[in-house]
């Protein structure tokens, strides 16, 4: 049988000379094989001294072939047939490109009806394919019957889905422990879309991929049980499937399933856990890990083997006790050669940390309901809990590290804390860096954090800006500590100490790195070390003058908060497949251009795209600029500019230094956004570049010498990581139109006005409009952009009025006054400038509004 999946149905009859079968077919894992055949060649290996069984030298059927089979156990399915009629079996585990392509085309029609002959017989051969593709992944797993397979959901292959053409199709291999309250997840996955083939393991799937609000809250609330139980990053488990991972390149870590292929939005398996362990990920509640097939790749790889070798390599995450006790241990094992101990202090099994600790918060808890003051009780338990600190290998290696724990002073605090101080950085909380416990105000979780002093600088600077120091010595110091985030730890300030002191939020305000302890689940001593350990050597880094930082690019390792396409579907009123179709002409041209009239959100979505373009809501990536009629080359590409100092020195301009930041991190992709784009005179801001930003002018091959560059200077390019998106009004007549030079080099994209989005109205109702004042909205501004749009003598469809006017950003209290602010300071001053020659008309509709 394994012969048979190998060569294919065609292939294994013709080589040992058997027919198709006409009724009798043995059964594996959902897969129907010629029983005949079968037998025969089963026959020669049982017995091989008599050699094969030729088609010939017996009769198939119930007494020489269904008899003896039933009796090892296999299963027989027999098909209805005249004698003679061969059983239309499909014999492949094989997707072609044309199926692929075939399927695609077939999106541009509504019903399953619809399909052509061809495009029907493609989702038939893919359905039939991906069922038995499935099975076979089940077949390879050490013990299959923990497992199901599951394929497009309500897909039927002569009727689709309720008539409708599904989104895509696709398996899933997942335990059967899980359907009913672990949703089904975790799974390995074979997805065929108009993206090509996709497949891999799957953490879980995006709530935002369900169409049942049920389905949704169930994989909501799931998700996070999932990601606790899976490996832990650093571990040695985790540690062997990277290993596996990097002898078959080409896997990628996404945020989830069904994004644009080969993307990789984590360097490492380790970074990935991490991230899914993260509250970020918690929330976001998806993740996978995929390859992609795309065009000819499809005809050029055997997805038996695909799957089999993703059987393999992914078994670990799959089968595991998801109904076990979620633990936090070893998750720094490989690192702990290294580590200095003491004959005395025994890490293996312990767990002294963890019950102190809970002693000292227990007591601490009580105690604070009383006047303040540190009795026998609660001085003893800060005692065992400062003395293990102080034991413990990582710290006692490091004579300058001193332990100081506080409750308080002179009033009980909300937010204990045990700080870890070294005297070359800082002997005080109030000032430098320095490692600390947080316990939150609840005592549920207790944070070990690499914070900063805050007191100090407030006296100094005041809390504004005592805050912006902290985030720039944060993010200074994030840039050297970037291999915490593969060894348990957070590189954010995103804790949560539950309590609104000003204490509690400068120590949040505050935080370089953290790991989260929750009471519930503290980790071992052989853990607790480990982190220390980790911590102590990044802080040592940050406070030692010679010790050199790794040798890496901080650019290309800065952790930012990935961001998909279902987080801009969160916050815009466009649809997917608006935002899909924008994002792919994006792409492909390099530089595109939104155009439209005032208040259509351009600079909102503009935002928002580029985001959803890089994969992460990293401001670092994205620059953005305002074109005027004074703006120049010398702004934007380089030019001499006045020193200061009664004297004139080059300097690279804004464009200039976005594109030397690109250049480093040639694995990012950068935006550069141009507000009002045709405000400027182009040709003369654009120079040599007009030429350089063309999608197929991007590169070293296409350098050339700068207007001011000297014969010293390297000749510029730009690079094809960095992407160009335009803003452009359309309804301001002292603009001029785009050169046509440049328009060639751009897409462009309309934007329109959405006031009939169920987005827009969904959004007025959250934020306190009532249906009354909202229907008056939606048909007023209807009525007046369709008067806006006929009038093409004077105005026409670039000036309709947009839906960001009517957008509010906080609650609105009283709507009337609301609506009535907006169409006298902001739609009647408008539409007096639209009618300037007939003020009457702008009267008129102002007055239709206010009625």
């Amino acid at each position: 049988m394994d012969e048979f999946d190998r060569l294919g149905r065609e292939d294994f009859l013709k080589k040992h000379g058997f027919k198709s079968a006409n009724q009798y077919f043995v059964k594996r894992d959902g897969r129907l094989y010629d029983s005949k055949a079968i037998y025969g060649v089963a026959h020669q290996i049982q017995f091989p001294e008599q050699g094969l069984k030729r088609s010939p030298d017996f009769s198939g059927g119930e007494r020489q072939v269904q008899g003896p089979l039933e009796a090892l156990g296999f299963e027989f399915e027999v098909t209805p047939g005249a004698e003679g009629v061969t059983h239309e079996l499909p014999d492949e585990l094989s997707i072609s490109s044309e199926d692929v392509r075939l399927i695609v085309s077939s999106r541009a029609k509504n019903r399953y009806a619809e399909l052509s002959v061809e495009e029907r017989s493609a989702y038939k051969k893919v359905s039939s394919a991906l069922e038995r593709l499935g099975n076979l992944v089940k077949s390879k797993l050490a013990v299959p019957d923990k497992f199901e397979v599951r394929t497009t959901s309500g897909f039927n292959v002569n009727s689709g889905v309720r008539s409708y053409i599904p989104k895509d199709l696709w398996f899933s291999v997942s335990p059967k422990e899980n359907k009913k309250d672990l949703a089904a997840i975790p799974q390995m996955f074979m997805i065929v879309s108009e993206r090509g083939i996709e497949y891999g393991f799957g953490a879980s799937v995006s709530p935002a991929d369900f169409s049942q609000q049920g389905a949704k809250e169930a994989v909501k609330a799931a998700a996070p049980m999932i990601f606790d139980r899976l490996s832990e990053p650093g571990s040695s488990e985790a540690t062997g499937i990277s290993q596996e991972l990097d002898k078959h390149p080409q896997w990628f870590f996404r945020t989830k399933h069904r994004l644009d292929p080969n993307v990789q939005e984590f360097s490492n398996l380790h970074e990935w856990l991490t991230y899914l362990k993260s509250s970020s990920g918690k929330t976001k509640a998806a993740g996978a890990i995929s390859r992609y097939l795309k065009g000819d790749e499809i005809d050029n790889v055997d997805l038996s083997d695909e799957v089999a070798l993703m059987a393999r390599i992914f078994e670990p995450l799959l089968d595991r006790d998801w109904h076990a006790d979620a633990v936090i241990d070893n998750r720094l094992e490989p690192n702990l050669q290294d580590m200095p101990s003491k004959d005395n202090f025994d890490l293996k099994g312990s767990n002294d940390f963890s019950v102190r600790l809970l002693e000292f918060l227990e007591c601490y808890g009580k105690k604070r309901s009383e006047p303040f003051g540190v009795d026998e009780e609660l001085g003893a338990s800060m005692r065992n809990l400062q003395g293990w600190l102080e034991q413990v290998p990582a710290v006692a290696g490091r004579p300058t590290i001193k332990v100081k724990i506080s409750v308080g002073q002179g009033g009980w605090t909300k937010t204990p804390w045990i700080a870890l101080l070294d005297t070359r950085e800082t002997t005080s909380t109030q000032r430098g860096r320095y490692i600390v416990f947080l316990a939150s105000e609840n005592l549920s979780t207790t944070y070990l954090t690499l914070n900063q002093g805050m007191t100090e600088l407030v006296n100094r600077l005041g809390q504004r800006e005592a805050v912006k120091e902290m985030h720039r010595v944060a993010e200074i110091s994030r840039s050297q500590l970037q291999e915490l985030s593969s060894l348990g730890f957070s590189l954010s300030k995103d804790i949560d100490l539950k309590s609104d002191t000003s204490a509690a939020k400068n120590y949040e305000e505050g935080t370089i790195a953290f790991v989260e302890l929750p009471s519930e689940r503290l980790p071992n001593d052989h853990t607790i070390n480990a982190y220390l350990e980790t911590v102590l050597r990044g802080y040592e880094r940050l406070i030692i003058p010679d010790v050199a930082p790794p040798e890496y690019d901080p650019v290309e390792h800065v952790m930012a908060e990935p961001y998909s396409i279902d987080d801009a579907l969160e916050e815009l009123f466009l649809e997917r497949e608006e935002v899909e179709r924008y994002l792919a002409t994006w792409r492909d041209k390099k530089n595109l251009i939104l155009t439209g009239a005032p208040g259509v959100g351009k600079s909102f979505i503009a935002r928002h795209l580029a985001y959803a373009l890089i994969g992460f809501k990293d401001d670092s990536k994205v620059q953005t600029v305002q074109f005027h009629q004074s703006y120049s080359y010398e702004d934007f590409v380089q030019g001499y500019r006045p020193n200061g100092n009664q004297g004139f020195e080059r300097q690279n301009g804004t464009f200039y230094e976005f594109r030397n930041k690109a250049l480093k991190d040639p694995a990012g992709t950068y935006v550069f956004i141009i507000d009002e784009i045709n405000r400027g005179n182009l040709s003369k801001i654009f120079g040599e570049l007009m030429l350089l930003i063309e999608q197929d002018k991007r590169g070293p091959t296409w350098k050339t010498r700068l207007a001011y560059a000297t014969e010293h200077d390297e000749e510029f390019y730009v690079p094809d990581n960095i992407v160009i998106l335009g803003m452009m009004n359309t309804a301001d007549r002292s603009l001029s139109l785009v050169d046509y030079a440049l328009r060639r080099r751009f897409a462009f994209v309309a934007m329109k006005p959405l006031y009939g989005a169920p987005k827009f109205r969904a959004h007025l109702e959250k934020h306190g409009i009532p249906e009354d004042v909202i229907n008056r909205i939606v048909n007023g501004m209807s009525e007046l952009n369709q008067a806006i749009e006929t009038d093409r003598t004077n105005l026409g469809p670039g000036f309709r009025i947009g839906h960001s006017f009517f957008t509010p950003t906080s609650a609105v209290t009283d709507p009337e006054a609301w609506y009535r602010r907006i169409v006298e300071t902001e739609i009647h001053p408008l539409l007096e400038e639209y009618w300037f020659d007939a003020p009457e008309t702008a009267d008129q509709w102002r007055d239709q509004f206010l009625r």
